[in-house]
């Protein structure tokens, strides 16, 4: 048995080399007799030639431009910036108000003429100014001055102005003021037929005479104006609480007084040496009696 087994063991020694070099000519592939031995590979489509394709039926349209809007970039928030720090000035300077019209300077220096500081209170003005709409500015009427303006400078048209100045605020002078530039007088005293009719309307209470100069019929109609005043206040007229001038502007230096004040009635009076001596004396109240009741004897 041990022999057996002996024999047994040589023999598989002598049959493991020939079983390997089998398994190894077994995993190689054999090659043919003249094949090649490395196999070209095959062509691809692009080395293939090109095929000639029939024209199409439709030409192509051109491409079409597209206008994009612009791209808005996000924009960035500006930095904060703290306001700068106003120092207060104690001593600025105080704003220039607008300055007054000639005429309505030569009015208040009438007015402060006639009416010196203390004779009447600072609450109220002290002067009312019935002028026409053409020839005074309306920024004018500033301090202590009270100004009605409407064409041809009428008591008609102004009444309810005049009023409340005289009954309300007890203003103690009423100055009707003419001057050469008010157009509505010089309407009136030509034709004005062709004119609106609420126009026609405005210019019929202006009485003057048609076809005289523009000078006398600016003095006409100052003189109505003022009678038309007294008569209308004359209890304030009469107890020498009012006193009504009448006054024009002389402008181009028609009456002789060139960019002066020319009083031409006070309280109905109209001869030039009584005028010039209440204008001298400052009574004008009551004046038209002859009384000349001074302003601060009388009371409101």
């Amino acid at each position: 048995m041990t022999s057996s087994l002996a024999a047994l063991a040589a023999v598989c020694c002598l049959l493991l080399p020939a079983l390997s070099q089998a398994q190894t000519q077994t995993q190689t592939p054999a090659i043919a007799h003249g094949a090649a031995e490395v196999a070209t590979p095959a062509a691809s489509a692009h080395d293939a030639p090109h095929e000639k394709l029939s024209p199409s039926m439709r030409p192509l349209s051109p491409p079409v431009r597209v206008n994009h809007p612009p791209r808005r970039l996000p924009q960035q928030a500006a930095p904060y910036a703290r306001p700068a720090v106003r120092h207060h000035q104690p001593h600025a300077p105080a704003r220039r108000q607008p300055a007054m019209a000639a005429p309505l300077r030569a009015a208040a220096a009438l007015g402060n003429r006639l009416l010196p500081r203390g004779q009447h209170g600072d609450k109220s003005p002290r002067l009312t100014v019935l002028a026409c709409a053409d020839g005074a500015p309306r920024h004018g009427a500033q301090g202590t001055l009270y100004l009605v303006q409407n064409p041809g400078n009428q008591l008609l048209l102004g009444e309810a102005g005049v009023s409340h100045a005289v009954r309300q605020l007890h203003t103690p002078l009423v100055l009707v003021l003419a001057s050469a530039d008010c157009k509505a007088v010089n309407t009136a005293r030509s034709d004005f037929s062709a004119l609106p009719l609420a126009e026609q309307r405005t210019l019929l209470s202006i009485n003057v005479d048609k076809g005289g100069t523009p000078l006398s019929a600016q003095l006409d109609n100052l003189d109505n104006q003022v009678e038309a005043a007294v008569l209308h206040y004359g209890g304030e007229v009469e107890a020498g609480r009012l006193s009504v001038i009448g006054a024009y502007y002389d402008a181009a230096g028609q009456l002789g007084k060139r960019g002066q004040l020319v009083v031409t009635s006070i309280n109905g009076e109209r001869d030039k040496a009584t005028i010039a001596r209440l204008l001298r004396q400052r009574a004008v109240f009551n004046a038209a009696t002859g009384i000349g009741t001074p302003l601060a004897s009388s009371t409101h």
